[in-house]
Order: C-alpha cells, then sequence, then structure tokens
C-alpha cells in the first residue's frame, strides 16, 4: 500500500508509534481507517487526516493487527525468508487447488445442435419480416429450438420495426431520472476501456 500524504515537522515525530521499521519493509502497527476504533462510528476523514510519510507498508488485515495465516491476507513477498508462515502459506494453497478439483462444475454448456436446414433459416427470414410482432426472435426461438440470439443472426425484423423499437427505447430513456441516465453513461464509458488495453 503505497501513501502519498504531506507531513509536516510537528506530525512527523509521532509517526514512529505507528509505523514499525524494525523489519526490512515498514509495517503500519495501528493504521487510521474510516473506522473509528473505539465506536466503530463513521470517520470519513480517517484517510484524509493519516500523516504518513510516502512509501510502501504492509497493512495486515483490519480483523488482526497482527495479521493471520491465511494465504490472501499474507503475501509471500512481505515474509522473511525464514519466516515459518511460509510453510503454512504453501499448504493452505494446496489445500485450495485440491479443494478446486473436487468442487461441482457450476455452468455446465449444453452441446452444440446443428439441426436447422437453410429451409429453415429462409422460413424464419420470411416469418420475422411479415409479421415481427407476433414472429418474435423469444417466439422464433421456441419455436426451432434455439437461441435468441441465433435468431437475431440470421435474421432482422423490417426497418419500420427498428424504427418503432429505438422510439420506444428513447420514450423509456427520456423518463429516468438524472442519476440512472449518468450511471448508464458511466457504465457505458467503462466497457469502452475495457477493450481499449
Amino acid at each position: 500500500m503505497v501513501r502519498l500524504f504531506s507531513t509536516s515537522a510537528r506530525v512527523a515525530k509521532d509517526v514512529s508509534k505507528i509505523i514499525d521499521r524494525s523489519g526490512k519493509i515498514a509495517k503500519i502497527v495501528g493504521p487510521a481507517t474510516i473506522y473509528n476504533s473505539k465506536s466503530s462510528a463513521w470517520n470519513y476523514k480517517g484517510y484524509m487526516k493519516a500523516k504518513l510519510p510516502g512509501g510502501l507498508y504492509y497493512d495486515p488485515a483490519p480483523s488482526s493487527i497482527h495479521g493471520s495465516i491465511n494465504s490472501e491476507t499474507i503475501p509471500k513477498s512481505f515474509l522473511e525468508a525464514n519466516d515459518p508462515r511460509l510453510d503454512i502459506i504453501d499448504d493452505l494453497t494446496q489445500g485450495h487447488a485440491a479443494v478446486s478439483r473436487v468442487a461441482p462444475v457450476l455452468n455446465v454448456k449444453g452441446e452444440k445442435t446443428y439441426h436447422l436446414k437453410p429451409e429453415d433459416i429462409a422460413e424464419i427470414k420470411r416469418l420475422r419480416l411479415e409479421d415481427p410482432v407476433k414472429n418474435s426472435r423469444k417466439t422464433l426461438a421456441k419455436k426451432y429450438n434455439c437461441s435468441p440470439l441465433f435468431i437475431s443472426i440470421v435474421s432482422e425484423p423490417p426497418k419500420e420495426r427498428q424504427i418503432e423499437m429505438s422510439h420506444r427505447l428513447e420514450t423509456i430513456k427520456s423518463q429516468w431520472h438524472p442519476k440512472r441516465t449518468l450511471a448508464r453513461a458511466e457504465r457505458k464509458k467503462r466497457k469502452t476501456l475495457w477493450y481499449r488495453a
């Protein structure tokens, strides 16, 4: 964890109380948090008031000031070479691997079927153009035993239906609360950033 807070000479005298510099990597003994340790009250200025010099600190889990033997809360890179907890972390990691081998599969993908013929696809296109309200993607998918995604790939509704659906969507969006509109815009921005890396 990197702390980049400015310090004054007066505050820097008290830093020795909360930072243990005996090891190679300094450890925060009592880190400032957003919670009051005595009354568990909310203290939103807890992080801002922390007067720690910039640098790298090991900040153990909040449930235990001295850390724990959990492999997620103690990175191996922070432990000394002769630390006995290194063996415990390896044992815990092996246990996780053993559990993952016997864990049941949660998402079973069904077998893909290629049962539709070119005549069926031509019929799907015709039905979709003929009456897109009655012959929706869901209805056609149920009729031909395939997914709605497949129906949308092989056929599309008439242009009038597309325009009508886009107008309906704009009407729904115009009734959104400003916060919801902002949240959707932020989500869209995040999704575009996913693919920029």
